[in-house]
């Protein structure tokens, strides 16, 4: 069972997020979900607090008490990995979705046709990240690692060096194009310089020429493929409204 979350602290929108909710429900009937609204987000954290969290956030990015963005940053100062979506009336809201790894924004009003793009995309990742594994050979032996913990990897030298969500390193003796021909087919993974392979799910942003990933690293940007880069993350975080 996925468990979704839905907070606006307008009731007219809350109202039609879960007419949208209940309506995505009964078109994807094979996939188990649950939907709960909330009226605030201190009102979702008292949830969370007494009954558990949840798969997926849905939140409005202006609130007025604590907003989205702010519920956001105490999820991840929580080690949280939920997939989030927020609600803006404008694009200009969706950058700081960057800081808080989040899957996507929806704009005000939205559409059926939105909602069931960005949700089903969201369901997917968590469903499908659950049980991705890939086994590689590393200087310890054997090791199955899941993808969604893979930050980035490096490569100098002879060796690889692939960094975790948990800031351990594995070093493996395949080569950087072996490795990514075993992640190219995740939309999350790319290589933004010829060393590196990166996991956009855990960018907080770009500086200079600098992709800043989680835990203050840096992948370098070849000056001539910025352009390229940069068009790269803005489709993956915001392919949605494409």
């Amino acid at each position: 069972m996925i468990e979704v979350a839905l907070c606006d602290d307008n009731r007219e929108d809350i109202e039609k997020l879960n007419g949208l909710a209940e309506q995505f429900a009964l078109a994807h009937d094979d996939i188990p979900m649950r939907f709960s609204t909330f009226s605030s987000a201190e009102e979702l954290l008292e949830r969370i607090e007494s009954g558990g969290g949840f798969d997926l956030y849905i939140l409005d990015v202006i609130m007025s008490e604590m907003t989205g963005i702010r519920f956001a940053e105490t999820l991840r100062s929580r080690d949280d990995p939920a997939e989030i979506v927020f609600l803006t009336v404008s694009p200009e809201y969706a950058v700081d979705a960057f800081s808080v790894f989040a899957s996507g924004y929806m704009i005000k009003p939205v559409s059926m046709e939105d909602f069931d793009k960005t949700i089903l995309r969201a369901v997917q990742k968590i469903t499908r990240e659950k049980n991705e594994t890939i086994t590689l050979k590393t200087k310890d032996g054997l090791r199955r690692i899941t993808l969604s913990k893979i930050m980035m990897i490096e490569s100098f030298n002879h060796t690889r060096e692939i960094t975790l969500s948990d800031n351990s390193v594995l070093e493996t003796p395949a080569t950087l194009s072996e490795l990514f021909e075993l992640l190219r087919g995740y939309d999350r993974f790319f290589m933004p310089h010829r060393s590196y392979i990166a996991n956009l799910d855990y960018l907080v942003g770009i500086v200079c020429y600098d992709l800043l990933m989680s835990g203050n690293r840096r992948i370098p940007i070849p000056k001539n493929q910025f352009a390229a880069v940069q068009e790269f993350v803005q489709n993956y975080f915001f392919k949605t409204q494409n």
